[in-house]
Formats: structure tokens, sequence, C-alpha cells
């Protein structure tokens, strides 16, 4: 194998950091450049007890599942057979080798046998006290062992896989914070509007779209908030414009409260307006654009609070919370 192949899959690799859909184009490149009928990235978490393949080549579906239930024997002799390295190394076993695995093995009987495989090679190249995680590659019994130079790609890209693998897991782990954020903003029983520096909304929540409907003083138009007294609207706009030029370091200090009125409504909605941090609440979201928080609250709107948010939060009884 030429060394100068494992580079062209390196750039690859931490592609995938970014896009988790390309992790099946690296699997599919290491399976090539080492001449391997199929290979699989897999990880399993520690502390949920689960384990998942990131990205696989050359698995039917049935395999790829069926896979996941016997990593912990494949990872087992991976570390039996490195046991004396210092950092993780590929290495490989077929049937009956060293006795690492006989046919009674479960990872023969329950996969290898049933999906062809009969030389296993790859390796365990992280394992923290939250997950670890493996790479293998597989060969049937006539494509026969893997030559020296095909695992030394293996070892060449170890190093980079264990680097965007942990780039990787804190994408994922920012991405569900951002959900998680989404879907508290999306349940606020006060309505939630964000607007950039152009006065242009750029999140509603679901409480504030419920306001904004039933309320005669506003309308929603083209996804913006407009107001049907145009004073009250010539100066909501200036509000969010001026609220939006504070200066970062004073920007909590700075909230105005408007009254929005309408003859049909006895008493005006209370807006109030809020410059904000823009790292602080929308870096984990898709709203970076978002200078202004809005924030309404109609007293007369029925508001969609959940009974069993309320037992918890002040440690009601169920029928305290109705």
């Amino acid at each position: 194998m030429d060394r100068r192949c494992s580079s062209h899959i390196i750039p690859e690799i931490y592609e995938a950091t970014i896009d988790p859909n390309h992790w099946d184009y690296v699997v599919s490149m290491i399976a090539k450049l080492t001449r391997s009928k199929s290979a699989c990235l897999y990880y399993k978490n520690k502390n949920l007890e689960f384990a998942s393949t990131i990205a696989h080549y050359g698995l039917s579906s049935d395999h790829e599942l069926n896979f996941t239930h016997q990593c912990d024997w494949l990872d087992e002799m991976f570390r039996i057979k490195t046991s004396d390295e210092s950092e993780p190394k590929c290495t490989q076993f077929c049937l009956g080798s060293n006795g690492v695995m006989t046919e009674d093995t479960p990872l023969f009987q329950n996969w290898m046998k049933s999906s062809g495989v009969h030389h296993v090679g790859g390796s365990q190249f992280v394992d923290t006290e939250s997950h670890k995680v493996s790479i293998a590659i597989f060969r049937d019994k006539k494509a026969g062992e893997w030559p020296d130079g095909d695992l030394r790609v293996i070892d060449e890209i170890l190093p980079h896989l264990r680097r965007a693998l942990s780039i990787y897991f804190e994408f994922t782990y920012l991405r569900l914070r951002r959900d998680s954020l989404l879907k508290g903003l999306d349940r606020l029983v006060i309505g939630l509007i964000l607007y950039d520096r152009s006065a242009k909304p750029v999140y509603i929540n679901p409480t504030a779209t419920a306001i904004i409907e039933q309320h005669p003083a506003l309308q929603l138009q083209d996804g913006d908030l407009v107001l049907v007294n145009p004073e009250d609207e010539k100066n909501l706009r200036q509000t969010i414009t001026d609220a939006a030029a504070i200066d970062p370091e004073d920007s909590w200090e700075q909230s105005v409260a408007i009254g929005i009125t309408h003859p049909d409504v006895e008493a005006p909605l209370p807006l109030l307006v809020t410059p904000m941090h823009e790292h602080l609440i929308t870096s984990d979201m898709d709203y970076e654009g978002a200078q202004v928080a809005v924030f309404l609250s109609d007293p007369n709107l029925q508001q969609p609070i959940s009974v069993d948010n309320l037992v918890s939060v002040y440690n009601l009884t169920p029928s305290e919370a109705q």
C-alpha cells in the first residue's frame, strides 16, 4: 500500500466533524484503502450502556444493527491483541488465530458467520470514562489476511480519527444544547420575539404567535409583528433600533416597557424591549443576528401552562396545580 494514499483521507476525516453524513464516505475510503469487504466506525456510551455505529460501509441494515450487539466482544479482542502497546494500533485476527477467536466465540457465532466475515481488523482508539470508539475492517475467507502495509493505513489515521471524533462529539453536544434551548424558548408561557439590528424578527415563539393572533392591536404580516396603532408601531420600531445600538456591557440594564393600546381593549398590552448579549443567548442557536428580545404577555389569554411543571417547580399537589 502506497503510504501517500492514506494522506488523501485525512482532510475527509476532519470534514466529517462538521458534516456527520460525511463519516460514511470516510469509512468507505478506509475500506477501499485497506482492500476490505466492509468496515464500521462504532462507539459505545458507557453511562447509558448504549452502542451504535457512527458510519459503516458494505454492511446490510440487518448486519449493521446486529453488529452493535457484538461490539463488546470485538473490543475485548482488540484489547487482548494490543495489550502490550502504549498507543492504540491496528491489529487483525481470524478464526482460530492464537486462540483469540474460536467457533464458540459469540462474535463469530452471532455475527461473523452469517455475515460471511472470516478476518477482522481494526483498533479501539478511544476509551474514556463515558464512551469508547473503535474502527473495524472485515474480509471474507477467500480474501485472506491483510498485509502489514494495509494495516499501517489504519495506524497512520488513528490519531486523526481520535481528534476528529473528539471535535465531532463536542459539536454533537452543542447541537443538543441548542435544540434543548430552542425547545425551552418554544415552551415559554411568555411571548418572545428576537429581533436583529434592523428590527427584523429572527424568531417568534408559539406563545407570542398565539398572543398576536388573538389580540386586536397586533398583527402578523410576513413573519413580522405589526401594530395597528401607527404611533405604537413607530414607537416600537424606534425602541428596538435604539436597544440594538446599546453597549453590550450595559445591555441588561436598559430594558424599556411599552404599552400597546386598542380601543376595544380596556388595559394596554405590555411589551418589554430588552437589548441582549448576542453571544450569551444566540451562540447555541441559528439566530446569530438577534440583538433585541421583546417579551409580551396578555393577562386575558389562557396560557398553556403544564400542570406537571407547576407541580415540579412549586411543589404543588396536582389538584393545587389545576
